[in-house]
Parts: C-alpha cells; sequence; structure tokens
C-alpha cells in the first residue's frame, strides 16, 4: 500500500514539475507586468549613454581611448558614434529594450574590441554593465586602454535635492573582484541610490582610479568628451570632490585585457543580481526564442550566420530607440508665399524665409527610433512608421508607446513636425538651414500605415508572437482597445490636415481632366528645382520647373493609403460618419489616380503639372512614385493596371536589378545624375513594401496571383542577400544600395528602415516555394516552438497517468493521501514562484508621476 502512495506522490510531482518547465518554455506567456520604460540606453548617439525617458535625468555615457598618456586620451577619445572614426563595426549583437543585451564595438584603429553588456532587474530600476576589452591579435606590443564612465546631474543648480559623491575605493569585494570606485547620492523620483565600479582581479591597471569632476553650462552638459579632455588638460589637479560640480568622470586605466561593472541599484535594496553572467546568460537565451518565434529564418537563408543577421538587425533597430527632449525652432510667420501659388513660388518662399523670425518653442519630449546612430540620431516622421513594422510584431506595447509619443507633439491644427531636432545635442548633427521646421510643410504619413496592423493583432486577426501585451487579452473572444479609440481622433486630426494644407488647385485656374472626382488631388509644399525634401524622396525627380498647378502621385497615394486605414479602424469602432467620409475619399482616391496620373503612353502612373502652353501634362520619371499605388495597396487584384506596373516592376532595363527595386529607372535621362540619391540607388523600405504587396498579391484570387508570387520571392531573396553580403562584408548596414554591386551607400550602421528586412523572412509565397541558393519562400514557420509543444503533451500524459494512480490510492486511504496532496502543493508553488509574484502596472512615458516631476 505504502508503495502505491509514493507512486503516486513521485508521478504527481513530476508532472507538476513538467508544466512549470513547460510555462517557462513558453517565455512568459502570463507575466507580472513591470515598469520597464525605465533606464535604458536612450542615448542612441553615443556608443553606450544610458538615461530615463524623463526631462530632467541622469546622463551616463562611456568613453574610451588609447591609455598611454594625456595627449593619447586626447587625440583617441571615443564617447559619440561616427561616421569615420575607424570602426570596423559596431552595434548590438541580441538586445531587448525589457532586458538589455550586447553590443560589440570593432575599433580597429585602437586595434581593440570593446563589448558592453546590459542588463537589468525584471523593474526596471537596477542595472548593471560590464565592459570587457581585448586587444586584437594584430596588436602592436602590450595596448594601454582608458575607459571613463561619465555621469551628468541634468538641472542641479536649479533643483537642490539632486546629490551625487563618487571616490576611489580601491580594496578587494572577494577573490575575484576588486572595487574601483563608488557613488551615492539621490536624485528626485529615484530616491537615494548607489553606484559603483568593480574589476576582476585580474585585470592590470595602471596607476590607480581617478574620480574627476567638472562643472559645465546646461546647455553643454551632453558634451561629455569636450567636458572630459578640458578637465585632463587644466592645471587644477585632479580630484574636486569638494567643489560643486554637475559631472563626474570614473576614470581607470588597465593594460591587455580587461572587465570592469559598472553597477546602479537604489539604496536598500539588492542589485540587479549576483551574478551578471546568469542573468546575461537568461537574457540571451530569452531573446533567441523569442527572435525563432517572431521572426524565423526561412529556409531560403538556411545557417546560423542568417540567424546571428536578423538579430543584429532587429537588435540595432531597438538599440537605436532614444529619449530626446529640449526646444525646436519653428517658423510661425505664416507669411503669404508660403501658399506657393505663384508662379517660382520657391523663390518668394526662400526669400520670406531668411526675413522670417524663428521662433524657440518649449521644450517637449519624444520616445522613437532613429534611423542611424552616427549620422541620424533623432526623430524622422516618415521613418518611424517603417521603423515601428516590426517593432509592433515584437513588443506591441513599446510600439504604441512610441505611436503615443509622435501623435503627442501634434499641434491643435494637426500639424506634427517631420524632423524633431529637440535642444542643443540634437541640433549638433544638422546643418544650420535645415534645422526650422515649417508648419505648412508635410512628410509621408507612415503611421497610418501602422493602424490595420494593431487592429489585426487587438482582434486576433493575425498571430501575435511578441512580448506579452496589455492590448492582447488572454481570451479568444475578448480584447482590450484602450488605445485605438484615442488614437482615432488625432489620426484623422492629421489626415485633415495634409488635405487641408497638401491640397492641389481644383479651381478653374487650372486645367484639370474632365472626368477627375471630387477635389482628391495634391502636391508637396517646399518644392525647389531640384528637391522635394518634404516628400521623402528627396532628389527623385519631378516637373522642371515646378509649377503651382502641379499635382504629386505618392502624395496622393498617401493620403489613400490613410484613408484606407481609418476607414477600417472607424468601422471596427462603429463611427457611422466617418466610415461614410472615409469610404467616400478612398473610393475618389482610387478614381484619381487613374484619371489624373495614369499615362497611357508610358504605361505608368506620373506626377502631372501644367505646360508651359497651359495644358494638362504628365511628368513621367518611372521609379518608386509610379509603383505607389500599388506599394501603398490602392490596387484591388484585378486592377485593370496591375499588369503594366508588374512589367514595370519587373524590367531589368528599368527598375528591376539583382540587388532590389531601383528608385529610378535605369533608362530615365537623370539616372545616376547630380545628387544621385534616390535616382537609382535601391532603398530597403520601398522594396520591403514591394515584396509584402507582392506577397499580399499572391495570397488573393486573381489574374497576377502567380507571377506576384515569383516575383515576391525572387525580390525576397535578392534585398535580404543584398544587405546580408553588404553587413558580412563591411560589419555595417547601409542606408542605401547600389543596383548595380550591392554595395552600401550612403549613412552606415543605418538599421532603421533597413532593419525592415526582417519582416520578409519568414513569408511563404503559395504558388514559389523555396530553392537553396534562394529563389522562393520559406516553408510556414513553427511559431508555438517544437520543443514547448512536446513538454507540454508529456505533461499531460504524465498528469492523466498520476490521476489514474492517485484515484486508485484514495480508494486505500483518503487521510494519507491528502497529506502527500498538501506536500506537493506546497513544492508547487515553491518551484513555479507563484508564492512571490507580485503585480506592477506598466507605467506610461508622460504619467510616471510618482517616479518623476513630469507635468
Amino acid at each position: 500500500m505504502f508503495s502505491v502512495y509514493r507512486l503516486a506522490y513521485v508521478w504527481i510531482v513530476l508532472s507538476l514539475f513538467v508544466f512549470a518547465a513547460a510555462a517557462v518554455s513558453e517565455d512568459e506567456r502570463t507575466p507580472a507586468k513591470t515598469s520597464w520604460r525605465t533606464w535604458a540606453p536612450y542615448r542612441p548617439n553615443l556608443y553606450f549613454g544610458l538615461r530615463l525617458p524623463v526631462p530632467d535625468s541622469l546622463l551616463m555615457g562611456l568613453m574610451w581611448a588609447r591609455g598611454d598618456d594625456e595627449d593619447s586620451i586626447r587625440r583617441s577619445l571615443r564617447d559619440t558614434c561616427e561616421q569615420d572614426e575607424g570602426m570596423a563595426g559596431y552595434g548590438w549583437t541580441k538586445y531587448d529594450v525589457r532586458t538589455g543585451g550586447s553590443q560589440l564595438i570593432h575599433d580597429r584603429e585602437l586595434h581593440l574590441d570593446l563589448q558592453t553588456d546590459f542588463v537589468k532587474s525584471p523593474d526596471g530600476h537596477a542595472w548593471a554593465v560590464r565592459v570587457s576589452g581585448n586587444p586584437k591579435d594584430d596588436t602592436p606590443g602590450t595596448i594601454k586602454t582608458m575607459i571613463a564612465f561619465h555621469l551628468a546631474q541634468e538641472r542641479l543648480n536649479i533643483d537642490q535635492g539632486k546629490k551625487l559623491k563618487c571616490k576611489e575605493a580601491p580594496e578587494a569585494l572577494n577573490a575575484d573582484q576588486s572595487a574601483y570606485i563608488t557613488c551615492e547620492g539621490e536624485y528626485p523620483g529615484l530616491d537615494q541610490l548607489e553606484f559603483w565600479a568593480s574589476g576582476r582581479a585580474t585585470n592590470k591597471l595602471v596607476g590607480k582610479p581617478v574620480v574627476r569632476q567638472a562643472s559645465v553650462p546646461e546647455d553643454q552638459i551632453w558634451k561629455a568628451k569636450s567636458a572630459f579632455v578640458d578637465h585632463i588638460t587644466s592645471t587644477r589637479g585632479v580630484n574636486s570632490n569638494d567643489r560643486p560640480g554637475n559631472m563626474q568622470f570614473l576614470q581607470m586605466t588597465f593594460e591587455g585585457p580587461f572587465q570592469v561593472d559598472f553597477i546602479y541599484k537604489p539604496k536598500g535594496l539588492p542589485p540587479v543580481s549576483p551574478d551578471i553572467n546568469t542573468v546575461l546568460s537568461a537574457s540571451k537565451s530569452q531573446f533567441s526564442e523569442r527572435l525563432r518565434n517572431v521572426f524565423p529564418v526561412s529556409t531560403a537563408f538556411e545557417g546560423e550566420a542568417y540567424v546571428k543577421f536578423t538579430a543584429s538587425l532587429l537588435s540595432n533597430l531597438l538599440g537605436g530607440l532614444g529619449y530626446f527632449y529640449g526646444d525646436s525652432k519653428v517658423d510661425n510667420s505664416s507669411s503669404p508665399e508660403y501658399a506657393e501659388v505663384d508662379m517660382d513660388f520657391w523663390k518668394g518662399a526662400e526669400q520670406a524665409m531668411s526675413r522670417a523670425k524663428v521662433a524657440t518653442t518649449s521644450p517637449t519630449q519624444l520616445l522613437s527610433f532613429t534611423p542611424s546612430r552616427p549620422f541620424f540620431p533623432r526623430g524622422f516622421l516618415w521613418d518611424e512608421g517603417f521603423h515601428l513594422l516590426p517593432v509592433m510584431e515584437w513588443d506591441l506595447d513599446l510600439a504604441v508607446s512610441v505611436i503615443h509619443s509622435w501623435l503627442k507633439l501634434m499641434d491643435d491644427d494637426g500639424w506634427i513636425s517631420r524632423e524633431q531636432i529637440l535642444g542643443p545635442e540634437a541640433r549638433s548633427k544638422v546643418p544650420e538651414k535645415f534645422q526650422v521646421q515649417y508648419p505648412h510643410y508635410a512628410n509621408p504619413p507612415t503611421l497610418s500605415l501602422l493602424l490595420p496592423v494593431i487592429l489585426s493583432k487587438v482582434t486576433k486577426a493575425s498571430p501575435y508572437f511578441g512580448h506579452p501585451s496589455e492590448y492582447i487579452t488572454p481570451s479568444d473572444n475578448t480584447t482590450d482597445l484602450p488605445s485605438l479609440d484615442k488614437l482615432f481622433p488625432l489620426f484623422d486630426r492629421h489626415y485633415e490636415w495634409f488635405r487641408r494644407t497638401q491640397a492641389g488647385n481644383f479651381s478653374t485656374q487650372y486645367p484639370r481632366p474632365a472626368n477627375v472626382a471630387g477635389w482628391e488631388g495634391y502636391r508637396w509644399r517646399g518644392r525647389t528645382p531640384t528637391h522635394t525634401l518634404t516628400s521623402g524622396l528627396d532628389d527623385y525627380p519631378r516637373a522642371n520647373p515646378p509649377h503651382p498647378g502641379e499635382l504629386h502621385l505618392d502624395a496622393l497615394a498617401w493620403v489613400g493609403a490613410s484613408a484606407k486605414s481609418l476607414l477600417q479602424l472607424a468601422q471596427h469602432l462603429g463611427l457611422e460618419s466617418a466610415v461614410v467620409k472615409y469610404s467616400k475619399h478612398l473610393e475618389e482616391i482610387k478614381r484619381n489616380l487613374d484619371v489624373l496620373h495614369w499615362d497611357a503612353q508610358s504605361a505608368a502612373y506620373c506626377d502631372a503639372t501644367v505646360s508651359s502652353s497651359g495644358h494638362y501634362e504628365r511628368v513621367c520619371h518611372l521609379g518608386y512614385i509610379s509603383l505607389m499605388p500599388f506599394l501603398l495597396g490602392l490596387m484591388e487584384p484585378d486592377h485593370p493596371r496591375l499588369p503594366a506596373v508588374l512589367n514595370l516592376l519587373s524590367d531589368p532595363d528599368k527598375l528591376w536589378s539583382p540587388h532590389g527595386l531601383r528608385s529610378l529607372s535605369l533608362a530615365d535621362e537623370l539616372y545616376g545624375k547630380d545628387e544621385n540619391y534616390w535616382r537609382g540607388a535601391v532603398w530597403m523600405n520601398m522594396n520591403v513594401l514591394a515584396v509584402q504587396q507582392l506577397h499580399a498579391l499572391s495570397m488573393a484570387d486573381g489574374p497576377e496571383k502567380s507571377r506576384a508570387a515569383k516575383l515576391g520571392a525572387k525580390l525576397r531573396r535578392n534585398v535580404v542577400q543584398t544587405v546580408y553580403d553588404s553587413w558580412a562584408t563591411t560589419g555595417f548596414v547601409w542606408e542605401q544600395y547600389s543596383d548595380k554591386t550591392g554595395e552600401g551607400k550612403g549613412s552606415r550602421a543605418f538599421t532603421g528602415w533597413t532593419a525592415c528586412i526582417v519582416l520578409l523572412t519568414s513569408l511563404k509565397f503559395a504558388d514559389f516555394e523555396a530553392e537553396k541558393g534562394g529563389q522562393g519562400a520559406a516553408a510556414t514557420p513553427i511559431k508555438l516552438g517544437v520543443i514547448p509543444t512536446i513538454v507540454l503533451l508529456l505533461a499531460i500524459l504524465i498528469l492523466i497517468l498520476a490521476l489514474i494512480i492517485l484515484v486508485l490510492a484514495i480508494t486505500l486511504h483518503t487521510q494519507q493521501v491528502t497529506e502527500i496532496w498538501d506536500h506537493v502543493n506546497i513544492l508547487y508553488r515553491r518551484a513555479t514562484g507563484r508564492e512571490q509574484v507580485t503585480y506592477e502596472e506598466i507605467i506610461d512615458m508622460d504619467d510616471w508621476n510618482h517616479r518623476s516631476h513630469i507635468d
């Protein structure tokens, strides 16, 4: 009889532990909500920079240099990401905003490989960064490396509640670790804090660790590099802890390889972990598992190298997230020349700009992803929609937070500045003539592309495998839509602003086709003969000279894409009047794309203008603009113009290249000419749209179904392989790529919209299966994960057997079985941590009142 009880006990314990393992393998399906919007590398313009997402924060960052002498330090000091600084590649290998990650920096000029491993506690309030340096094998002699971790206190002289004191503390922590420097203090919203630097005992320190302190003007507090250089070259001595200062530098120099930890925590609470390696290993493992589920690499791209490539793309996109706070320069003069109604209007606008009084706005804040850490470390409106497409698959809550942050910048009129240059630090990267923003300038409203994706996730019309979201409930029948009804009126206001300010002239002043529908036609304000910067396509050729009666195809297509997205959301929310409005707009836009912009002679969509003789005519520079009705989903599978559009797309003498679709036709007279920015190069954001639309077409019934599958699979292979090959060769992802060689061009470390190609690897093209070497698409990915499924099935089987044995045991001795069950229940709660789980609401950036002083 005893053996029966023992057998029941063993089976039950085993089953419960297997269930616990299955729950862990499912990767936080029902986690405690935490305030993960706390410390993170929200300073992407630095190689490694930390801050809180609040206006006044502790600003932290890492600098390093050759440590032979002060002159070597001054000449080789690294702090901000730069285009040309002797780097053979740098970036995050695995990074998640919620947990942290690892970054590799290959400093070719200093013969040093540097690694930063950042981890934070589940609540985000404690963190640690491990900095490891290894001289390269080709190192000439012994390398000395100076490390300086800088801390800056914003608005220190205004808020006397801010205190930070650092001092040297050379003492052994244990047999393996030595303390270098310790800091303690207090900061509003953070209370008391502790911070220290320690290194492994095998480090070879050159001299002693040093604390330097400096005072700089508030508008220069971000200039850590120049402040440090000024300090080491001054004659005031090294230590100045008795004098007040708003910057601290924790400096140490090592010979050969080294490893140093910088650890931060609120006073009285434990650090992120007694063993950083354990936390880091767990973080990397969770990242890899989620990456396989969210962005599986297809059979067309087999091999561990492609997995690392996908991880790098996503990690560097996420690692480009920045928090920005500061004032802006805006021209609110509303000069009549800005209406651009006269001939040669760009000349009058330029004169008005030269005499306008530029206003400096009140500070605003923005949480935004950045196109390029060294070259474009700020928010761009039309880039952000592309950035958020993969982010929504990975972390829906993070994506919605970023959308909210952008929309909160909107003024009462509906205008959002297309380029967010907030404060002096952001302005330092922008030529002065481009710093001023104009309330009549628009940008492609790419954020509207996100609404159908959000809607599909929260209604479970499409699967979501990212971080557990507060917007998606566990039930199959219920959804929580707290943001959609709030987002709708903001998107609607911006939509109406765009239609009003970018409207084309449909008065009798200029000729228009007789069968045009309504007044749905638009043109970008801010044109010059050589540029249309507001369109996002910069030097893409348009009518020359510009004309106040011209109409731009892509502007109309973007309004159509917005109307289509808002129509879907209005239908879901049951907003009848909005449904009527958007239905009418969308119908007229689709009609006018053909009436206003289809050119029968070129068999393509084109811009339109008014000729010198006063006639309506189309201006056809075939390229991305010609594809916009298709790229933005405004052509049905049976659209009569669709075959011609696909002919243009697939023509190797025009747009098709081995490395993706060219921005401008190879046959165009302006191909590759002048600035040559959007005049032939391959841009990945537009190619991602093309592959996605070809995939959608291949999944729908229509005459072009099979053709779309073949084109989509080939194009997907071409663009992924092009970016991968350049990344493997140069260590960087690039802004654009040569249509002839596939060479990366423009800004390097451009892991903004170029990273969107992670959306392509798991697509399946129904009529064109994948082939190695890449002609097609992958097999359908198993999103749930094979191991968790097997473990779960095993757990169910074990539990069934345990229950059978338990029933037999109960018939023999109920009391003993009850005691056994109580004991097992205790073991289970301890094993799964159920006795220690606490819940904390996710804190919105603008509602974090109890931990910051945001108004």
